[in-house]
């Protein structure tokens, strides 16, 4: 069983990482729409690379306005800034998850949990961007999950992101160094090939056929 679950041939890894990619994009996304449909939102959508409610915009154009109170009568800012950690929170849990078990078990079936868990941090490549903005582009100003987090709850966006980047960073890192180093390449490559060409038959193909 444990020398299965270490499987690392070249068409498995590819297939593992093309399954695992679109996964961890659906996981995330269900991490939004399941705090929506929790908190009662109204009409919550839950699509192949994003998720929404009926007043998600225009709570949003309200907030930035500074008018509070109708805002607030759309739904409780306390429940938006959750629903909107909640998605990168499923993706940190699932980074970490796969990183105990890769190191633990290996790659696991078809290299599936190292495609999961090189997968699950790339979220972190949004707070990246916003903590480049803020330290060299004069300061992010748009909706990206963790940024809108910080700005219901009146913290730095810069502090709010730290955790997708310490996540994007790390956990590559412990995933591969649980290789042992005469196999990284062969395990790693068809891994990342796999998950190269899932993103892009996910977000180009199967995604808006399933989930538009």
């Amino acid at each position: 069983m444990r020398e299965w679950l270490r499987t690392d041939g070249w068409l498995a890894g590819a297939v593992g990482g093309a399954v695992a990619a679109p996964l961890s994009i659906v996981v995330h996304e269900l991490g939004h729409f399941g705090a929506y449909v929790a908190f009662g939102f109204s009409d919550p959508v839950l699509r192949f690379s994003s998720a929404s409610w009926a007043g998600s915009r225009e709570f949003a154009t309200l907030f930035r306005a500074g008018d509070m109170a109708a805002a607030a009568a759309l739904a409780a800012p306390w429940k938006v800034a959750v629903a909107s950690a909640a998605g990168p929170l499923m993706s940190y849990l699932t980074a970490i998850g796969c990183v105990l078990a890769v190191r633990r078990f290996g790659p696991g079936p078809l290299s599936f949990l190292l495609g999961l868990g090189l997968s699950a941090p790339g979220h972190g490549v949004g707070p990246l961007l916003v903590l480049g903005i803020n330290l060299f582009g004069g300061g992010f100003t748009g909706s990206q999950d963790e940024a809108w987090v910080a700005s219901i709850a009146g913290i730095p966006s810069s502090l709010a992101v730290l955790p997708g980047v310490a996540c994007l960073l790390l956990a590559p890192w412990f995933l591969v160094t649980a290789i042992p180093r005469g196999r990284r390449v062969r395990v790693v490559v068809p891994v990342a090939g796999g998950i190269a060409l899932g993103l892009c038959i996910w977000i180009l193909w199967l995604g808006p056929l399933l989930l538009p």
